[in-house]
């Protein structure tokens, strides 16, 4: 099985993710959506991947799903999200995922993420202080890459070739 990882992100959680997913799946290819726009015909398994940034997935997402969402129906597909606030994943997919590409996704997760300030524009970084004051005032830990999330989607990728 020939397993296509394509993902977006403005930072490297996204990428960091995709690459233990690539690393504990065999035949599986990481594309950068930033770098290629892949051909997905050769491929049995499609996982896509997107950052979540001021509650929208990232545009290069957007583009790629739209432009190959017929191939996808007709694809074994999963997704994963990259984000801050991962209390609030199935907000984020069913604002920005066709309703029937998530219903036809075998695996969907959210990997949380890390706040991170410092690729940030001044206006972005203002608002990542905040977020991050926000979380030390109200003890909450701020958010990490959750590996068991990750364990779990391998764990129905590989269901798929049984």
């Amino acid at each position: 099985m020939k397993i296509l990882i394509a993902y977006a992100g403005n930072n490297n959680t996204t990428q960091d993710c995709a690459n233990i997913l690539k690393n504990k799946l065999h035949n599986a290819h990481v594309i950068n959506l930033a770098k290629q726009q892949p051909d997905i015909s050769d491929y049995d398994t499609i996982i896509i991947g997107s950052c979540i940034r001021f509650n929208e997935i990232h545009n290069l997402v957007k583009i790629f799903i739209r432009d190959n969402m017929n191939l996808l129906m007709k694809k074994n597909t999963a997704i994963y999200i990259c984000c801050g606030f991962p209390e609030k994943a199935n907000q984020y997919l069913l604002h920005n995922f066709p309703k029937k590409l998530l219903n036809k996704s075998f695996s969907i997760q959210c990997f949380g993420g890390n706040l991170k300030v410092k690729p940030y524009k001044i206006l972005d970084l203002m608002i990542m202080k905040i977020v991050q004051k926000n979380f030390k005032t109200n003890e909450k830990s701020p958010t990490k890459i959750i590996e068991e999330n990750i364990l779990e989607m391998v764990n129905d990728i590989e269901k798929l070739s049984d």
